[in-house]
């Protein structure tokens, strides 16, 4: 973890303070004149790029985005400079885009004790209650997957939807088949997959299995999972792990161990992940021949459902309705916030194989019901956003 001065810890608190006051922002003088001793306001920017470096590794937003220059009411270009170095996806943003949605991530973060906790500012935060896990022999395993031998020529969606929600549920019965060693762990502990230099699924372990191979039998023993705990969700970055258990330094082919004590914090960055989307259904021509009963097959659009494409959505235009306004977490409570649909406003007839989704113009959140009511025109078409707004009584 990066250590701060003792300036930097005072920034730091002063910053702290525009959040519980809600002041959406400071200038960089103003700033650098609230602590004693002044810091010359052309030092305050590198200080505070230090400040977001620290946010980054406790899983927060970065707190530097508060910090605007004079008149122009907008963070300075360093800010999205040290931003796209560590996302890299957001250069498809504007510096405008990339600030105006660091700083609703800021307003909305309700995790600003850890960064208090870990410098020792003696401030009024609130805090999350704790969760009790009771079985202190579970353990966090991180299980490297065979891209070339199992899954070859896969994508990341194609692994999670095909075999984690597909093959190892309803054909496999929880079995996850190995073909060299097991793996160190009890009942009860969370398997983490790697694929693709990500996290992309989890499970937790009833069991192992161990066989005797025959000569044509490439596999030693099965792992078997509680069917019901498998989840896949947004890919989780080294640097996401890194950030909870600074002892994972790299993926690689070895099963790596996480410190149980860090149980908590895996379980909240799954839970932060979660994405929840909608199936479009197939055209009618399309879709009676699989007609099972009272069954309908239905696809999800893979552009709807590109991870990065969809966060970025989200980053940009909110976690709010357009059509209607609905917010889960203002509905639901806090721990709803930022569940929401994305809506592809491009018709999927005019979408190919080469066409790359702009998350901007092609994107929008939306709820549940509107994005049913989207789809339910006549003839396969979609409605208009505005159409629909006008429907609203």
């Amino acid at each position: 973890m990066i250590k701060l001065t003792s300036d930097q810890i005072k920034l730091v608190e002063q910053l702290l303070i525009t959040v519980i006051k809600k002041e959406p922002y400071v200038e960089y003088k103003e700033l650098g004149d609230r602590i004693t001793p002044i810091i010359f306001h052309r030092n305050v920017p590198r200080n505070i790029g230090i400040i977001s470096e620290l946010c980054f590794q406790l899983g927060l937003p970065f707190l530097s985005a508060k910090v605007i220059s004079k008149g122009t009411n907008e963070a300075g270009s360093g800010f999205y400079t040290l931003y796209v170095n560590y996302f890299p996806e957001a250069k498809k943003l504007t510096p405008k885009e990339v600030f105006k949605a660091e700083c609703k991530k800021i307003r909305e973060c309700t995790k600003w004790y850890k960064l208090a906790e870990y410098l020792n500012i003696d401030i009024d935060l609130p805090k999350a209650a704790k969760k009790v896990h009771n079985d202190h022999n579970q353990t966090i395993r991180i299980l490297p997957m065979s891209s070339k031998k199992e899954f070859p020529e896969m994508c990341i969606e194609d692994v999670q939807n095909n075999y984690f929600l597909g093959r190892l549920i309803n054909e496999e019965n929880g079995l996850y088949y190995y073909r060299t060693s097991g793996i160190n762990a009890s009942k009860g502990s969370l398997i983490l997959f790697q694929f693709d230099n990500m996290i992309i699924a989890s499970a937790r372990l009833l069991g192992i299995e161990k066989y005797d191979v025959s000569v044509d039998d490439p596999y030693h023993g099965a792992f078997k999972f509680d069917v019901h705990s498998i989840k896949i969700f947004q890919p989780i970055t080294l640097a996401e792990i890194n950030r909870i258990d600074n002892n994972i330094t790299k993926f690689s082919q070895v099963k790596q161990e996480i410190k149980p004590q860090f149980m908590d914090a895996i379980d909240d960055l799954i839970q932060s992940k979660q994405v929840t989307i909608i199936p479009d259904e197939l055209s009618k021509q399309h879709h009676e021949k699989f007609i099972e009963g009272s069954k309908k097959q239905i696809i999800v659009n893979a552009y709807e459902r590109n991870y990065k494409a969809r966060q970025l959505c989200i980053d940009y235009y909110g976690s709010t309705c357009v059509v209607c306004g609905f917010d889960f977490a203002k509905f639901y409570g806090d721990e709803f916030e930022g569940k929401i649909h994305v809506h592809h406003i491009k018709p999927l007839s005019e979408i190919n194989e080469s066409y790359e989704v702009d998350p901007i113009n092609d994107l929008r959140p939306i709820c549940p019901n509107c994005h049913l009511v989207l789809h339910s025109k006549i003839n396969g078409e979609l409605y208009d956003i505005d159409e629909l707004k006008s429907k609203i009584k």
